[in-house]
């Protein structure tokens, strides 16, 4: 009888510490992600846009992007044609699939070129994929 208060305890930690190292891993996994896709940043990706760079936040992977400010007000004005868009090329790429399937979160952010200022965010989970 002594020992069951102690099996309990450990049937309740060894699950979340589990968790807890998945969820370590997949940061580690995310942060190199962010250093290799990043390499050779700035690069243009096309005449509006320029990809600044990845990085990491917890277990979600950002794609900072900037764009001008034409383009900027032609995404606001059709967001859901931009997230349409996106969430086909990231559930087309088995390599952000993965991630997402391991519990990531895959964001892309655009902000006004040569500033801070947010023009659109949309992020993406596994379960976005699943209905394509």
């Amino acid at each position: 009888m002594r020992w069951l208060p102690l099996i309990v305890a450990l049937c309740i930690a060894l699950p979340s510490h589990a968790t807890s190292l998945r969820e370590i891993r997949l940061q580690d996994t995310l942060k190199q992600v962010a250093a290799q896709s990043s390499e050779g940043t700035p690069r243009t990706l096309n005449d509006d846009i320029v990809d600044e760079g990845f990085s990491s936040d917890g277990s979600e992977l950002i794609n900072h992007l900037s764009v001008n400010e034409a383009y900027a007000e032609q995404l606001q004005r059709d967001p859901l044609i931009v997230r349409t868009q996106l969430q086909a090329s990231v559930c087309a790429d088995q390599r952000f699939r993965r991630l997402m399937d391991m519990g990531a979160t895959l964001t892309y952010h655009f902000a006004i070129t040569g500033s801070t200022r947010p023009v659109l965010t949309h992020s993406f989970v596994a379960e976005h994929c699943q209905a394509l």
